[in-house]
Protein backbone atom coordinates (compact mmCIF):
# COMPACT_ATOMS: atom_id res chain seq x y z
CA UNK A 1 0.00 0.00 0.00
CA UNK A 2 0.87 3.51 -0.50
CA UNK A 3 3.12 5.31 2.34
CA UNK A 4 1.91 7.56 4.28
CA UNK A 5 3.09 11.18 3.25
CA UNK A 6 5.36 13.23 5.13
CA UNK A 7 3.26 16.47 5.10
CA UNK A 8 0.08 17.07 6.09
CA UNK A 9 -2.25 18.77 3.14
CA UNK A 10 -4.66 21.24 4.62
CA UNK A 11 -7.91 19.78 4.38
CA UNK A 12 -10.72 21.73 1.94
CA UNK A 13 -14.52 22.22 3.12
CA UNK A 14 -16.98 19.27 2.89
CA UNK A 15 -16.03 16.35 1.02
CA UNK A 16 -18.35 14.11 2.56
CA UNK A 17 -21.30 16.49 3.83
CA UNK A 18 -22.30 19.40 2.15
CA UNK A 19 -25.00 21.34 3.74
CA UNK A 20 -25.60 24.14 2.50
CA UNK A 21 -26.29 26.94 5.55
CA UNK A 22 -25.93 29.62 3.21
CA UNK A 23 -24.00 29.61 -0.07
CA UNK A 24 -22.33 26.90 -1.45
CA UNK A 25 -20.05 28.05 -4.48
CA UNK A 26 -22.44 30.50 -4.69
CA UNK A 27 -25.24 28.83 -5.12
CA UNK A 28 -28.33 30.06 -3.44
CA UNK A 29 -30.01 27.14 -1.23
CA UNK A 30 -34.03 27.50 -0.57
CA UNK A 31 -34.79 26.99 -4.62
CA UNK A 32 -36.30 23.43 -4.83
CA UNK A 33 -37.92 20.71 -6.47
CA UNK A 34 -41.24 21.49 -7.98
CA UNK A 35 -44.37 19.02 -6.88
CA UNK A 36 -43.45 15.64 -8.20
CA UNK A 37 -45.45 12.53 -7.71
CA UNK A 38 -48.63 11.94 -5.16
CA UNK A 39 -49.03 9.73 -1.73
CA UNK A 40 -52.47 7.94 -2.35
CA UNK A 41 -53.88 7.65 1.22
CA UNK A 42 -55.46 4.31 2.75
CA UNK A 43 -58.16 6.60 4.38
CA UNK A 44 -60.50 7.44 1.94
CA UNK A 45 -61.04 10.96 3.62
CA UNK A 46 -57.81 12.41 4.64
CA UNK A 47 -56.19 15.48 2.84
CA UNK A 48 -53.20 14.58 0.65
CA UNK A 49 -50.29 16.61 1.58
CA UNK A 50 -48.18 19.01 -0.02
CA UNK A 51 -45.04 16.71 -0.05
CA UNK A 52 -42.68 20.15 -0.20
CA UNK A 53 -43.80 21.45 3.22
CA UNK A 54 -41.49 20.18 5.64
CA UNK A 55 -44.61 19.20 8.28
CA UNK A 56 -46.17 16.85 5.31
CA UNK A 57 -43.62 14.03 7.28
CA UNK A 58 -45.76 14.29 10.30
CA UNK A 59 -48.66 13.91 8.04
CA UNK A 60 -47.65 10.83 6.25
CA UNK A 61 -46.18 8.96 8.83
CA UNK A 62 -48.27 6.29 9.64
CA UNK A 63 -48.64 5.88 13.64
CA UNK A 64 -46.44 3.48 14.38
CA UNK A 65 -43.98 0.93 11.58
CA UNK A 66 -45.03 -0.83 8.69
CA UNK A 67 -43.93 -4.22 9.88
CA UNK A 68 -45.26 -6.06 6.81
CA UNK A 69 -42.62 -6.11 3.43
CA UNK A 70 -45.07 -5.62 0.45
CA UNK A 71 -47.18 -3.13 2.85
CA UNK A 72 -43.99 -1.23 3.41
CA UNK A 73 -42.97 -1.38 -0.14
CA UNK A 74 -46.21 0.14 -1.18
CA UNK A 75 -46.35 2.73 1.08
CA UNK A 76 -43.00 3.87 -0.23
CA UNK A 77 -43.96 3.66 -4.05
CA UNK A 78 -46.29 6.91 -3.03
CA UNK A 79 -43.25 9.32 -2.18
CA UNK A 80 -42.03 11.18 -4.88
CA UNK A 81 -38.17 10.80 -3.03
CA UNK A 82 -36.18 7.28 -3.64
CA UNK A 83 -35.95 5.48 -1.12
CA UNK A 84 -33.76 2.05 -0.08
CA UNK A 85 -32.70 -0.53 2.23
CA UNK A 86 -30.74 -3.78 2.62
CA UNK A 87 -30.84 -5.38 5.75
CA UNK A 88 -29.99 -8.68 7.44
CA UNK A 89 -30.21 -10.95 10.59
CA UNK A 90 -27.49 -12.59 10.86
CA UNK A 91 -28.80 -15.10 13.23
CA UNK A 92 -31.38 -16.36 11.32
CA UNK A 93 -29.84 -15.02 7.51
CA UNK A 94 -33.11 -13.31 6.75
CA UNK A 95 -32.86 -10.37 4.48
CA UNK A 96 -35.08 -8.25 3.43
CA UNK A 97 -34.51 -5.47 1.09
CA UNK A 98 -35.34 -2.65 -1.81
CA UNK A 99 -32.97 -0.95 -4.28
CA UNK A 100 -30.47 -2.79 -2.25
CA UNK A 101 -28.14 -3.39 -5.09
CA UNK A 102 -28.41 0.66 -6.22
CA UNK A 103 -25.95 3.06 -6.72
CA UNK A 104 -26.82 5.33 -4.30
CA UNK A 105 -24.48 8.62 -2.88
CA UNK A 106 -23.45 7.65 0.34
CA UNK A 107 -22.42 11.02 1.76
CA UNK A 108 -20.58 10.62 5.40
CA UNK A 109 -21.33 6.79 5.29
CA UNK A 110 -17.67 5.98 3.90
CA UNK A 111 -15.93 7.57 6.36
CA UNK A 112 -16.19 4.38 7.64
CA UNK A 113 -13.24 3.11 5.31
CA UNK A 114 -11.24 5.98 6.70
CA UNK A 115 -11.71 4.58 10.32
CA UNK A 116 -10.50 1.30 8.68
CA UNK A 117 -7.58 2.65 7.31
CA UNK A 118 -6.46 3.94 10.15
CA UNK A 119 -6.90 1.00 12.15
CA UNK A 120 -5.19 -1.36 9.61
CA UNK A 121 -1.64 0.63 9.74
CA UNK A 122 -1.63 0.90 13.38
CA UNK A 123 -1.87 -2.76 12.83
CA UNK A 124 -0.25 -3.87 9.73
CA UNK A 125 2.85 -0.65 9.83
CA UNK A 126 2.75 -0.47 13.76
CA UNK A 127 0.84 3.47 13.06
CA UNK A 128 1.39 5.16 16.55
CA UNK A 129 -2.48 6.39 17.17
CA UNK A 130 -1.47 9.20 19.54
CA UNK A 131 1.08 10.72 16.47
CA UNK A 132 -0.56 14.13 16.16
CA UNK A 133 -1.67 15.77 12.80
CA UNK A 134 -3.00 19.13 11.81
CA UNK A 135 -6.91 19.49 11.53
CA UNK A 136 -8.11 23.17 10.45
CA UNK A 137 -10.52 24.83 13.44
CA UNK A 138 -9.05 22.46 16.12
CA UNK A 139 -5.03 22.14 15.80
CA UNK A 140 -3.22 19.74 15.97
CA UNK A 141 -4.78 16.56 17.14
CA UNK A 142 -3.46 13.15 17.76
CA UNK A 143 -4.73 10.42 15.22
CA UNK A 144 -7.21 8.95 17.80
CA UNK A 145 -8.57 12.28 18.50
CA UNK A 146 -9.44 13.09 14.90
CA UNK A 147 -11.15 9.81 14.13
CA UNK A 148 -13.29 10.40 16.94
CA UNK A 149 -14.20 13.52 15.79
CA UNK A 150 -14.80 11.96 12.31
CA UNK A 151 -17.20 9.16 13.74
CA UNK A 152 -18.39 11.10 16.13
CA UNK A 153 -19.36 14.21 14.93
CA UNK A 154 -18.96 13.56 11.19
CA UNK A 155 -16.23 16.48 11.51
CA UNK A 156 -15.01 17.00 7.58
CA UNK A 157 -11.96 18.74 8.44
CA UNK A 158 -10.96 16.02 10.55
CA UNK A 159 -11.72 13.53 7.86
CA UNK A 160 -9.57 15.38 5.25
CA UNK A 161 -6.78 15.12 7.54
CA UNK A 162 -7.00 11.45 8.45
CA UNK A 163 -7.08 10.89 4.85
CA UNK A 164 -4.06 13.12 3.47
CA UNK A 165 -2.11 11.40 6.35
CA UNK A 166 -2.82 7.69 5.92
CA UNK A 167 -3.31 8.30 2.02
CA UNK A 168 -6.38 8.90 0.19
CA UNK A 169 -5.48 5.81 -2.56
CA UNK A 170 -4.79 3.86 0.78
CA UNK A 171 -8.46 4.19 1.96
CA UNK A 172 -10.07 4.27 -1.47
CA UNK A 173 -8.42 0.72 -1.51
CA UNK A 174 -10.10 -0.47 1.63
CA UNK A 175 -13.38 -1.23 -0.35
CA UNK A 176 -11.70 -3.61 -3.20
CA UNK A 177 -9.55 -5.44 -0.15
CA UNK A 178 -12.88 -6.18 1.38
CA UNK A 179 -14.87 -7.32 -2.01
CA UNK A 180 -17.44 -4.87 -1.62
CA UNK A 181 -17.80 -4.32 -5.67
CA UNK A 182 -20.39 -1.95 -5.94
CA UNK A 183 -18.07 0.98 -4.23
CA UNK A 184 -16.41 3.35 -6.51
CA UNK A 185 -12.59 3.05 -6.53
CA UNK A 186 -13.11 6.64 -5.11
CA UNK A 187 -14.65 6.24 -2.39
CA UNK A 188 -13.42 9.25 -0.69
CA UNK A 189 -12.89 11.51 -3.29
CA UNK A 190 -11.41 15.44 -2.73
CA UNK A 191 -14.17 18.07 -2.68
CA UNK A 192 -13.58 18.93 -5.83
CA UNK A 193 -14.08 15.61 -7.61
CA UNK A 194 -16.98 15.36 -5.65
CA UNK A 195 -18.62 18.71 -6.14
CA UNK A 196 -18.17 17.25 -10.14
CA UNK A 197 -20.20 14.05 -8.92
CA UNK A 198 -23.10 16.17 -7.49
CA UNK A 199 -23.25 18.22 -10.30
CA UNK A 200 -23.53 14.94 -12.18
CA UNK A 201 -26.48 14.00 -10.32
CA UNK A 202 -28.45 16.86 -10.59
CA UNK A 203 -28.06 17.40 -14.05
CA UNK A 204 -28.49 14.08 -15.01
CA UNK A 205 -31.09 11.04 -14.54
CA UNK A 206 -32.56 10.12 -11.40
CA UNK A 207 -30.75 7.25 -11.30
CA UNK A 208 -26.70 7.33 -10.34
CA UNK A 209 -24.56 5.15 -13.24
CA UNK A 210 -22.17 2.48 -11.66
CA UNK A 211 -18.68 4.07 -10.75
CA UNK A 212 -19.73 7.16 -9.49
CA UNK A 213 -17.25 8.78 -7.15
CA UNK A 214 -18.12 7.80 -3.57
CA UNK A 215 -21.34 5.73 -4.30
CA UNK A 216 -22.17 1.86 -3.44
CA UNK A 217 -24.53 -0.21 -3.23
CA UNK A 218 -26.74 -0.54 0.42
CA UNK A 219 -26.49 -4.61 0.15
CA UNK A 220 -22.24 -3.38 0.37
CA UNK A 221 -22.39 -0.96 3.10
CA UNK A 222 -24.74 -3.60 5.13
CA UNK A 223 -22.18 -6.28 4.33
CA UNK A 224 -18.82 -4.03 5.94
CA UNK A 225 -20.52 -4.48 8.82
CA UNK A 226 -21.39 -8.18 8.40
CA UNK A 227 -17.88 -8.82 8.06
CA UNK A 228 -17.43 -6.53 10.68
CA UNK A 229 -18.66 -8.86 13.05
CA UNK A 230 -16.98 -11.81 11.55
CA UNK A 231 -13.95 -10.44 12.37
CA UNK A 232 -13.09 -10.37 8.76
CA UNK A 233 -12.21 -6.80 8.27
CA UNK A 234 -8.28 -7.01 7.34
CA UNK A 235 -8.14 -8.98 10.39
CA UNK A 236 -8.98 -10.32 13.57
CA UNK A 237 -7.35 -7.16 15.16
CA UNK A 238 -8.42 -4.68 13.20
CA UNK A 239 -11.80 -5.82 13.54
CA UNK A 240 -11.86 -6.01 17.18
CA UNK A 241 -10.91 -2.23 17.59
CA UNK A 242 -13.15 -1.39 14.83
CA UNK A 243 -16.10 -2.92 16.66
CA UNK A 244 -14.65 -1.65 20.10
CA UNK A 245 -14.78 1.95 18.18
CA UNK A 246 -18.10 1.98 17.09
CA UNK A 247 -19.46 0.64 20.43
CA UNK A 248 -18.21 3.30 21.61
CA UNK A 249 -20.12 5.85 19.53
CA UNK A 250 -23.53 4.81 19.66
CA UNK A 251 -26.08 6.06 16.96
CA UNK A 252 -29.90 6.31 17.70
CA UNK A 253 -31.15 5.33 14.45
CA UNK A 254 -34.10 4.63 15.49
CA UNK A 255 -37.16 5.29 17.56
CA UNK A 256 -39.01 1.82 18.75
CA UNK A 257 -35.97 0.22 19.54
CA UNK A 258 -34.07 3.02 21.30
CA UNK A 259 -32.89 2.29 24.28
CA UNK A 260 -33.64 -1.29 24.02
CA UNK A 261 -31.02 -1.98 20.90
CA UNK A 262 -27.81 -1.01 20.81
CA UNK A 263 -27.40 1.15 17.47
CA UNK A 264 -23.53 1.56 16.01
CA UNK A 265 -22.19 2.93 12.70
CA UNK A 266 -22.53 6.08 10.74
CA UNK A 267 -24.77 7.93 8.70
CA UNK A 268 -24.18 10.90 6.38
CA UNK A 269 -26.11 13.45 4.41
CA UNK A 270 -25.69 15.96 1.51
CA UNK A 271 -27.35 19.07 0.39
CA UNK A 272 -27.13 20.02 -3.50
CA UNK A 273 -28.30 22.94 -5.17
CA UNK A 274 -27.89 24.11 -8.59
CA UNK A 275 -30.55 26.70 -9.10
CA UNK A 276 -33.32 25.38 -9.71
CA UNK A 277 -32.01 21.99 -9.33
CA UNK A 278 -31.83 20.25 -5.87
CA UNK A 279 -30.29 17.31 -4.74
CA UNK A 280 -30.70 15.85 -1.18
CA UNK A 281 -29.56 12.93 0.45
CA UNK A 282 -29.85 11.09 3.91
CA UNK A 283 -28.43 7.74 4.90
CA UNK A 284 -27.13 5.14 7.89
CA UNK A 285 -24.88 2.13 7.76
CA UNK A 286 -24.75 -0.08 10.94
CA UNK A 287 -24.95 -3.12 13.03
CA UNK A 288 -27.93 -3.67 15.76
CA UNK A 289 -27.22 -5.84 18.63
CA UNK A 290 -30.60 -6.95 20.59
CA UNK A 291 -30.45 -7.76 23.99
CA UNK A 292 -30.50 -11.46 23.54
CA UNK A 293 -27.15 -11.34 22.20
CA UNK A 294 -29.25 -11.38 17.94
CA UNK A 295 -26.88 -8.91 15.89
CA UNK A 296 -29.10 -7.25 12.06
CA UNK A 297 -27.01 -5.61 9.82
CA UNK A 298 -28.49 -2.80 8.12
CA UNK A 299 -28.10 -0.05 5.52
CA UNK A 300 -30.80 2.68 4.74
CA UNK A 301 -30.94 5.53 2.27
CA UNK A 302 -33.23 8.12 1.37
CA UNK A 303 -32.71 10.54 -2.12
CA UNK A 304 -34.41 13.40 -3.72
CA UNK A 305 -35.70 14.53 -0.82
CA UNK A 306 -38.04 17.85 -1.50
CA UNK A 307 -36.53 21.42 -0.67
CA UNK A 308 -37.93 21.96 2.47
CA UNK A 309 -38.02 18.62 4.14
CA UNK A 310 -35.40 19.54 6.21
CA UNK A 311 -32.27 17.27 8.02
CA UNK A 312 -34.25 16.67 11.06
CA UNK A 313 -37.52 15.29 9.27
CA UNK A 314 -35.37 13.07 6.78
CA UNK A 315 -33.80 11.69 10.11
CA UNK A 316 -37.57 10.55 11.80
CA UNK A 317 -38.90 9.57 8.29
CA UNK A 318 -35.69 7.09 8.06
CA UNK A 319 -35.74 6.19 11.69
CA UNK A 320 -39.13 5.17 10.72
CA UNK A 321 -38.21 3.54 7.95
CA UNK A 322 -35.22 1.24 9.88
CA UNK A 323 -38.02 0.49 12.90
CA UNK A 324 -40.28 -1.15 9.84
CA UNK A 325 -37.52 -2.66 8.24
CA UNK A 326 -36.05 -4.29 12.13
CA UNK A 327 -39.76 -5.67 12.59
CA UNK A 328 -40.23 -7.24 8.90
CA UNK A 329 -37.03 -9.52 10.07
CA UNK A 330 -39.05 -10.19 13.56
CA UNK A 331 -38.32 -7.32 15.61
Amino acid sequence: MQGRPRRVASADGDAMKIFAAGLILGLVVGIGLGGVGSVRWARAKARRPDLNRSSAVAEILPAKPIENAQALAKFLDGLPYEVGFFAKDLKTGRITERFGDRSVCLASMVKVFCLTELFRQKHEESLDVSTKIGVPDHGDLSLSAAADLMIGQSDNAATHALAEFLGRDNVNRIPSLLGLDSMSGNILPSEAVLRQTLDRRIFGGRHAVAGLPQHGAARDMAGFFERLLDKKVISESVSEDLVEFFAGHPMPFSNRYAGTYNFAGKGGNILWTRPPKHYAMMGWSLFVTKPSGGRLVLCVWGEWFPQDMDPEKQTEFLKFVTDSVIGILGG
